[in-house]
């Protein structure tokens, strides 16, 4: 009677045991398989080999062709009132934040850096040396922001802007003169005069009154 109680503990305790076994193992292989899941998020910025690769490399060529292109079909002007219907003409279109934000340096940052070294860096605060430059980056910028499904102006494009500023015209700054008194002999001067000159006027009035009677 007593080995009876003692021989079902004894399978219940090989059976929890081959529960607590295959639960780790089952735990494991899931852990295993999530440790090589990609999200399918981030495999637009990684560039592995066949056809993920293929298709990066035929998306970064087509974006260079059209932004060699001087087409104009997707720069809207500031004459153009059709930017506030931006989201009714492509709803869909996703935005390549990551395309857009690696253009912005390694295509049109590079463009304009290669502008700015042929100016003299004396002349990186004069507004006409400076003109052309910006403009071409600030059309390459919009132009790439249509090509990525982008809107423009947009905060990746903002920022940009911030590091160019923050590295090619930290030192514009105007500096404004401070106003000085002017000195005081002078401004005595402009005051005595007139005071000094009431009373002649005076004098000069009553005694034209007095010719008059």
């Amino acid at each position: 009677m007593i080995l009876y109680p003692l021989f079902l503990l004894l399978i219940i305790g090989i059976e929890e045991s081959q529960t607590a076994n295959m639960t780790e193992e089952e735990f494991g292989k899931v852990e295993r398989n999530q440790t090589f899941i990609v999200p399918t998020k981030y495999n637009s910025t990684m560039t592995p080999g066949n056809v993920t690769y293929s298709l990066y490399r035929d998306e970064k060529s087509q974006i260079e062709d059209e932004l060699l292109n001087n087409q104009t079909s997707t720069v809207i002007t500031e004459d153009d009132e059709t930017f506030q219907d931006q989201e009714s003409r492509s709803p869909h279109e996703h935005c390549q934040q990551d395309l857009l934000v690696l253009y912005s340096h390694s295509y049109c940052g590079a463009a304009f850096q290669k502008e700015m070294l042929t100016i003299s860096t004396e002349n990186w605060c004069l507004l006409e040396s400076i003109t052309k430059p910006y403009s071409e980056v600030t059309y390459c910028l919009e132009k790439l922001s249509g090509l990525v499904g982008c809107y423009y102006p947009n905060p990746d494009t903002q920022d940009f802007f911030l590091y160019i500023h923050s590295y090619y015209f930290q030192n514009c700054t105007s500096d404004e003169l401070p106003l000085e008194d002017a000195p005081h002999g002078l401004v005595m001067a402009l005051t005595l005069i007139p005071v000094s000159l009431i009373p002649i006027l005076v004098y000069l009035v009553v005694w034209k009154s007095k010719v008059q009677e």
